[in-house]
């Protein structure tokens, strides 16, 4: 009687090359997703950071405004009313500079 032995190394073989196979399609898919949302996010900042600068700009050109119809120029005239005088030389108080501290590296 015969009998036929299927040959187990070759199924192993065959197995392990289709895991493989699959592992390497699942993970370039997974990069290329991970990809598409990392350039997603920048072009999503960008955006805000060009948001950011209007509402800044804006807000400046508000305060400029309230400025504007507040009168701010004339805070020098309302000083002198009231006696005080603009300082020329101002003296500042000194603040030390920190001492330099020691890092340790191993």
């Amino acid at each position: 009687m015969t009998f036929i032995h299927s040959n187990n190394r070759k199924n192993l073989a065959a197995k392990l090359i289709i895991f493989l196979m699959i592992a390497l399609f699942t993970g370039t898919a997974g990069l290329i997703v991970l990809y598409n949302k990392i350039v997603d996010l920048n072009h999503a900042l960008a955006d805000n950071k060009a948001q950011l600068e209007s509402i800044g700009l804006q807000s400046t050109q508000l305060q400029n405004r309230i400025v504007a119809l507040t009168g701010g120029g004339g805070t020098e005239s309302i000083a002198r009313a009231d006696g005080l005088v603009l300082d020329q030389n101002p003296q500042y108080l000194p603040v030390a500079a920190p001492a330099p501290q020691a890092v340790a590296v191993k």
